[in-house]
């Protein structure tokens, strides 16, 4: 098959330059055999012959295909109808005997044509930090979770950073700005979006309404915000290509770690060593040096940072929980029916009472999965045995470790009793001693309740531990034996 000129001669420089044909097909998108016959110049194509053949189901299809290519252009990227949806529209509707590999690449010749024109942009150091999300996988505590990725980009410098959350609510969004700007060392002048509910009430682009929310977060850190139009992606493309650098770097091969908190140590450092070592092309410096510079462009950062966390009031239930999102949240015993104090973060429940921190819950984002803390619990199950073979807290709730092993091992029918019973002798012992002896009893396979005991009573300490000797003051002995020739 006849090729333009144009590629002829990049197929023969890339031969010259040593790359092999199979590398060479690719890049070009041309076939191994039309590289194998041009490449060391046996043969050169014909002036205007590739130009002169005509193609008649080209020349049928192109016109409706260059129509649908600019209509994606105007709608939202996961909307847009791939080269594969063309020709089975073209088959099904259109009735046109194609093979799809003729229609793609037909598709590949007139995307371009298609596309929407815009102007190549240069970033001044310190003007914006552009900011989007991505849907990634990692293996949290050994479940395969989709988690939500806070990316930020400085376009001038090319940094990244990126922070790992269980969702995209507005809590998330605004930690997110808090800690990439910590990241940058200060705040750039602009802050660059998609229209994300987060942060627009209603209307895109110029005519964005804010959240209300959204403007603290923007009046505190004394940035403007910008708002990109619909299906303008380039006015971010940093960001964008920024996603894709954070999931090749962080989350290829899909990581497994036990907690966000890993995760997003894993994910740092992942961040800092491509700062350190990577160079982006046209660039003079490695980014590190380009972000070192672009920092002292920064303004300030506030002299407190912005507290992100919803605050709001809760009775606590009879059954001693407060419900937040669907959730039930145990408290300790002994505040039911009063009003505590919720404080929200993204990855936490903190339940207050006059100031004074009453348990702090991992946040759960999945309605029904309650939190009942079994120490909460102890007191009522104390007063209630006959209900201690159903209760949730001991059937589902949260509890150290020792003690969900302790219920796995215990040979006896009674196992959950001898667990609270355990749990409230050892409130005077310290949680520390208490799960130490309950550790050592489940290292025997069959942990009982006398055998925890015997534990904690070898970790007591012994009478001798504390014995001291008092030592008498000898001096004047001493004195009366070497002294006696000074009468």
């Amino acid at each position: 098959m006849p090729i333009e000129l144009e590629k002829y001669a990049a197929i023969r420089r890339m031969t010259l330059q040593g790359m092999g044909s199979r590398e060479i097909a690719r890049i070009l998108k041309v076939g191994r055999n039309t590289v194998k016959k041009y490449r060391h110049g046996a043969a050169l194509p014909v002036a205007g012959e590739a130009a002169g053949r005509r193609s008649p189901i080209k020349e049928a299809i192109e016109e409706d295909v260059l129509r649908i290519l600019k209509e994606n252009t105007m709608l939202p990227r996961k909307e847009r109808l791939t080269a594969h949806d063309i020709w089975a529209w073209l088959v099904r509707e259109m009735r046109i005997a194609v093979s799809e590999g003729h229609v793609r690449r037909i598709v590949r010749e007139l995307r371009d044509v298609a596309g929407e024109e815009f102007l190549p942009l240069q970033h001044e150091a310190g003007e914006a930090m552009q900011v989007d999300w991505g849907d990634m996988s990692a293996y949290i505590d050994g479940v395969k979770t989709v988690v939500s990725v806070f990316v930020a980009a400085l376009p001038h410098s090319c940094a990244i950073c990126a922070f790992a959350y269980p969702d995209k609510t507005a809590l998330s969004f605004a930690d997110g700005h808090v800690r990439a700007m910590s990241f940058w060392k200060g705040a750039s002048r602009k802050c660059v979006y998609d229209n994300l509910k987060t942060a627009v009430k209603s209307g895109v682009g110029k005519d964005a309404i804010k959240q209300e929310s959204f403007k603290r977060l923007e009046a505190h850190y004394g940035f403007e915000a910008v708002f990109c139009n619909r299906a303008a992606g380039w006015e971010k493309s940093n960001v964008e290509n920024g996603v894709d650098i954070i999931r090749t770097i962080a989350f290829t091969p899909v990581p497994k770690v036990k907690s966000f908190r890993e995760l997003q140590a894993h994910i740092d450092a992942s961040v800092l060593v491509y700062i350190k070592t990577h160079k982006v092309g046209g660039h003079k410096n490695s980014i590190s040096a380009d972000l070192e510079e672009e920092r002292k462009t920064l303004r300030p950062l506030p002299l407190a940072p912005l507290d992100i966390c919803d605050t709001h009031k809760s009775r606590v239930r009879p059954d001693q929980t407060v419900v937040h999102g669907g959730v039930r949240y145990s408290v300790p015993h002994g505040y039911v029916g009063r009003d505590v104090s919720l404080r929200v973060s993204p990855y936490h429940v903190e339940i207050y009472w006059r100031g004074e921190l009453l348990h702090n819950h991992d946040k759960i984002n999945v309605k029904g999965q309650d939190q009942y803390v079994l120490d909460h619990y102890l007191e009522a199950l104390s007063k209630k045995p006959r209900a201690v073979d159903q209760a949730i807290p001991l059937a589902r709730g949260v509890m150290p470790l020792q003690c969900a092993e302790f219920l796995r091992l215990c040979p006896g029918s009674d196992a959950k009793r001898q667990l609270v019973d355990i749990l409230l002798d050892g409130r005077g012992l310290g949680r520390e001693r208490t799960l130490s002896a309950i550790e050592s009893a489940n290292k025997t396979g069959s942990p009982t309740f006398q055998l925890v005991q015997f534990y904690l009573a070898e970790q007591a300490p012994k009478p001798y531990d504390s014995f001291e000797i008092e030592h008498l003051d000898l001096s004047a002995y001493d004195r009366l034996i070497g002294g006696g020739g000074n009468d």
